[in-house]
């Protein structure tokens, strides 16, 4: 199964979310070993293959991650998201078994330059 989710890099972990019911999370309670790319631009990507592991933000031991979600969503979605975010999305993290990057200077020709 292949589709997007929006994530986020949290201490070094590729965190992302999705409805408790969605296609997505009943496919990984059942096979979760997955793969993530993240692609700002064409000058980065980010790839991981690894195992999906469901966190409770509403849990202690997870006060960071929780905190930094509304730092990253509440001035791009609203106060509301952390309404939304209590109403019960799950979110996992992928624990790597292989991680691979690209990066190319974004200011770097990507092609032939011509020199005339």
């Amino acid at each position: 199964m292949i589709g997007p989710v929006d994530g986020i890099f949290y201490r070094g972990a590729f965190y992302f979310g999705s409805s408790p019911d969605s296609v997505r999370f009943r496919h990984i309670r059942h096979r979760p070993q997955v793969s993530a790319t993240h692609l700002p631009g064409e000058h980065l990507a980010v790839t991981v293959h690894g195992t999906a592991v469901p966190v409770d933000v509403q849990s202690g031991e997870q006060k960071g991650f929780r905190r930094t979600l509304l730092e990253v969503y509440v001035p791009r979605y609203g106060a509301e998201w952390e309404s939304f975010l209590d109403s019960g999305p799950i979110c996992a993290r992928i624990d790597p078994q292989r991680m691979f990057t690209f990066h190319m200077d974004p200011l770097q020709p990507s092609g032939p330059v011509d020199e005339r």
